[in-house]
Order: C-alpha cells, then sequence, then structure tokens
C-alpha cells in the first residue's frame, strides 16, 4: 500500500507546486518516469486479466485460443524473439503507455501535470492494469487526434484500421472524423440527446447488427445476453461535466474543441446504451477530453482566487476518486517483482 500512496503523493506534490510553473512539462517527466516503473514491474495485481494475458503470453506462438487480434499476437511473438518474458513485456507497454501520455498532454494541456493527476485518480489503472489490448487501440486513436485537427484523412484511417487489429471496438472510430471538428449548436445538441433517448429503448439491436469485418458479429452475440446496468455515479459525473464544459463552449479553440465533442459524444454513448455494461466499454476512447478540458476549463477563470480555490477543490475531489479507485480495483494489494530481485 505504501508504494501506492506513495505515487499518488508525488504526483499531488508536483501538482500543487509546479502547475503553471513554466518548466512544467520538463519537470512532468520525473513522476511519469516514477510511473512508468511503478506500472510495469507491477506482480500479480490487474484482475482476472493480468493471469489471463500472462496465460497467453507463456503459449507457444503458435496458440491464441482466446482469438485476440492479429498484431496483438504478433507483438507477444515478437516480444518472446526478443526473449522478454512476461514481466519485461508489461515494462515495455508501461514504458510505451506512460510517455505516450506524457507527450499527449504536453501537446493538448494548459496544465500537463494536472492532467496527469486526473488521469492517474480516475481511469489509469483501468487502462494501464487491465484493459492491454483494448489500450493500445485507444492510445492509437488519440495519437490520430493529429491528424483530425490537421485534416488529414488518409494518415487517421490508416491508424484507426491499425487499432482495430489490436482490438475490434475501433472500428466506431472511422466515423469520429467527420464528427470531432464538428462545432455543435444547441439544436444539434437537442437533435444529438434527443437521438441517444430514442435509442435506449431499443439498444438491444446493436447485437443483431451483423458485423463480418474482424468477427465483430461473433463477439457482440456473446455479450448480447448481458444486460448491467452502466456506473450511475459516473453517468452524472459525466452529465455534470459535460454541462459545465458547454458554458466554456465560446472559448475553445480547434484542440479544445475536439476534447469538448469527445465528452459530448461520451455522453451520447452513455444515454444510449446505458443498460449495456460492454457497450460501455466504448467510453473509454473518449476519456482524453476529460484530461484536457478540466484543466482548460480552469485557465478560463479570470479571478485569481476563484481559479486557486477551483483547482484545491477538483484536487480534493481527485483524491477521493483515487481513493475510491484504489479500493474498487484492489490496487492495495500491489506488488513489485523488483523486491524479488
Amino acid at each position: 500500500m505504501i508504494f501506492v500512496l506513495g505515487v499518488f503523493g508525488v504526483f499531488l506534490f508536483y501538482t500543487l507546486f509546479f502547475t503553471e510553473d513554466v518548466y512544467e512539462k520538463y519537470l512532468l517527466l520525473i513522476p511519469v518516469l516514477i510511473l512508468t516503473v511503478y506500472a510495469g514491474t507491477r506482480m500479480n495485481v490487474g484482475g482476472y486479466d493480468y493471469h489471463v494475458y500472462k496465460y497467453f503470453y507463456d503459449l507457444p506462438d503458435s496458440q491464441n485460443p482466446y482469438g485476440y487480434e492479429k498484431l496483438f499476437v504478433v507483438l507477444r511473438n515478437f516480444s518472446k524473439f526478443l526473449g522478454l518474458n512476461y514481466n519485461y513485456f508489461l515494462l515495455v507497454l508501461s514504458i510505451i503507455f506512460n510517455f505516450t501520455m506524457y507527450k499527449l498532454f504536453i501537446t493538448y494541456s494548459r496544465y500537463p501535470i494536472f492532467s496527469y493527476f486526473i488521469y492517474l485518480s480516475t481511469f489509469y489503472y483501468w487502462h494501464n492494469f487491465t484493459l492491454i489490448r483494448n489500450f493500445i487501440a485507444i492510445l492509437l486513436f488519440w495519437v490520430s487526434l493529429k491528424y483530425v485537427l490537421e485534416r488529414k484523412p488518409a494518415a487517421y484511417f490508416l491508424i484507426i484500421t491499425i487499432a482495430c487489429f489490436f482490438h475490434k471496438t475501433a472500428i466506431i472510430l472511422y466515423p469520429l472524423y467527420f464528427l470531432l471538428n464538428y462545432k455543435f449548436n444547441k439544436k444539434a445538441l437537442v437533435l444529438l440527446f434527443g437521438l441517444a433517448c430514442f435509442i435506449n429503448p431499443i439498444s438491444f439491436l446493436i447485437f443483431k447488427i451483423k458485423i463480418n469485418f474482424l468477427g465483430l458479429s461473433e463477439r457482440l452475440n456473446r455479450y448480447s445476453h448481458i444486460i448491467e446496468h452502466g456506473n450511475l455515479y459516473d453517468f452524472c459525473e459525466l452529465l455534470i461535466l459535460v454541462s459545465i464544459m458547454l458554458f466554456f463552449k465560446q472559448y475553445a479553440d480547434a484542440e479544445n474543441n475536439i476534447m469538448l465533442n469527445l465528452n459530448i459524444l461520451a455522453l451520447f454513448i452513455f444515454i444510449a446504451f446505458y443498460r449495456f455494461a460492454i457497450m460501455i466499454r466504448f467510453l473509454e476512447y473518449f476519456r482524453l477530453g476529460i484530461f484536457i478540458f478540466i484543466p482548460f476549463l480552469l485557465s478560463k477563470i479570470k479571478d485569481r482566487h476563484i481559479r486557486y480555490l477551483s483547482f484545491i477543490l477538483f484536487c480534493t475531489y481527485f483524491t477521493g476518486r483515487y481513493y475510491n479507485m484504489v479500493s474498487a480495483y484492489a490496487i492495495y494489494n500491489y506488488e513489485s517483482w523488483l523486491s524479488n530481485m
């Protein structure tokens, strides 16, 4: 537990004292490096998926009993060819994951340390300790946002196609190229959320769609009888955040408009498919909008005292979120294989 609290303590310290520092993006490298080692040397932490991926990794190269996507199988085989065991495979992934997030935050966020703090306090463990395949596809999508901004469809669609060969769910990302630069007005928002409310009672029909690409129909059919209501707490949090964000919509530049749209589309999915937890998983592609837009909101508060008070309130709230997440995912059982060396 001391490691779990220690890593959080480092990020909280950096957030409180170095946010808005002129050298913020360079100072962020230190806690990111600590987090990389911490996440990359975990042992028996990550729930059921940790052990499933370990079993899969230790299989002969020709075996893929879970039907994992081709590029993930290639990645496993290449890592084993290099002589990496499962522990070092996770360490390499941790380096890639954490420094990709670092690059994204220093590129898009007004306060990159604060963005990383929000991420660590909310979805970090879920993405880095559990999803793995899905998170590779998520990161590829987040990297591809650069090409949405630059209006380069060929590059965007190429990256999304690669993402599909790491996780099938990335197929939903193709049409987003045409939506993320759109500036939603009031009428468009009413129509969008009206459509979500219309879809909600008939949302089970999504499992009837025949999509043979990457065997997606088979995967949808597997989950068609599982009905689990989405998390009400997460829904309320997202609804409140989107409502606040829309008040600042007129101040958003092209980058932050994309981040706002990610949150709007996430809320649409939550409303439309609330009954099906498997569909709520698609929300993971839209989380970047939260990490980037909250610091943007803070930067737009002109009164310094109100801005600092809001900042402290956010830090307090996300400290509570971190505690809840550590409890929910049993991260307090964290162990590192470095301690056994």
